[in-house]
């Protein structure tokens, strides 16, 4: 199975990095005002959630409409429906920007879709975030930074081959421990014994 690739109404300046994200046998879901990029990008989603405060224009394929005092975000419902659908990896695309609030709930969401047994990223200009909760392989494909943050507390975490180690480590989020480490040659590796991280690689 390909995978979802879910277009919220955050910021994207620049479209060109996205072309590397999608192709023409992902499931393309928009999230209300995510209709903007998708048009911009040439895109016409198989299905478009939302109560539609942010998006006016004309609508194709498959349309959900929610009533605006609902109890989740349009970006939330995306996700559930991919989900539903039974995909085990989805791609978030202008899940961040100047709306905080959004863009930590969107963070928050890469939690909510590990915890369903399946991998969640969010992909920016200038970012990839993901959320792990067990032993796994961090590729090193070219950004200067790569952040580890504790969602909460993340017990026995240990990290190899990053410039900065850490040996069967609790880490908490109130400590910034894990901000701005480095690869060394190759991919790195974390191993986690309890909790959640996520992991951010940037590129400045």
């Amino acid at each position: 199975m390909n995978k979802a690739v879910i277009i919220s109404a955050g910021s994207i300046t620049d479209y060109t990095y996205t072309k590397a994200f999608i192709n023409e046998n992902d499931y393309v879901i928009c999230a209300d005002g995510g209709m903007v990029h998708a048009q911009k990008m040439g895109i016409t989603p198989e299905l478009t959630v939302g109560d539609f405060d942010s998006y006016k224009g004309e609508l194709h394929g498959d349309v959900r409409r929610f009533n605006p005092e609902k109890d989740y975000t349009d970006t939330h419902i995306a996700v559930t429906e991919a989900l539903d659908r039974g995909y085990k990896e989805i791609v978030l695309l202008g899940a961040t920007g100047t709306r905080l609030d959004h863009t930590l709930s969107n963070i928050g969401l890469l939690e909510y879709i590990a915890n369903k047994g399946a991998k969640g990223t969010i992909v920016n200009e200038n970012n990839i975030i993901t959320v792990i909760r067990e032993n796994t392989a961090i590729k090193n494909d070219g950004f200067k930074y790569v952040s580890i943050i504790p969602i909460g507390k993340a017990l026995g975490v240990t990290l190899k081959n990053f410039k900065y180690t850490l040996d069967n480590y609790d880490m908490e989020f109130s400590h910034s421990i894990g901000i701005s480490n480095e690869f060394l040659d190759g991919d790195g590796f974390i191993e986690i014994k309890e909790g959640s991280l996520i992991v951010i690689k940037s590129k400045d």
